[in-house]
């Protein structure tokens, strides 16, 4: 699944890692300093920071200095990360139907989804 992913993402010069980082700051409806989002992913700092520098120089992201601390850094999805989410998501949504959806029942996929609400 994780292959057929990347080869559907790298249609739109996005890694899986990338698509993470953008789906955790729309998930979260606000700008996210670069630690909690390498925690939510589980991901280690340095990572995270060559995630962002590829997102920012692709201008899907944002990353400004806190007004209330300027040693903090915010970032943000920039418009046009918004789009390519609206566009990527229904890509990614049936590879995930096709690899997991179709192989489990109505009741199996219930399961599973009351299993991972109880892993996060």
């Amino acid at each position: 699944m994780v292959q057929q992913l990347e080869e559907q993402l790298v249609k739109y010069d996005l890694t899986l890692g990338r698509w993470c980082v953008l789906v955790a700051l729309k998930s979260s409806e606000r700008e996210m300093v670069p630690s909690e989002i390498s925690d939510d992913l589980a991901v280690t700092r340095a990572n995270i920071s060559n995630l962002l520098n590829a997102l920012e120089k692709a201008g899907r992201i944002r990353r400004d200095f806190d007004p209330s601390n300027r040693r903090r850094i915010l970032v943000s999805l920039t418009p046009e990360g918004h789009e390519l989410i609206e566009q990527v998501w229904p890509v990614y949504e049936q590879t995930i139907t096709e690899n997991v959806g179709n192989k489990l029942t109505l009741e199996e996929q219930h399961q599973l989804e009351k299993l991972l609400e109880k892993l996060v």
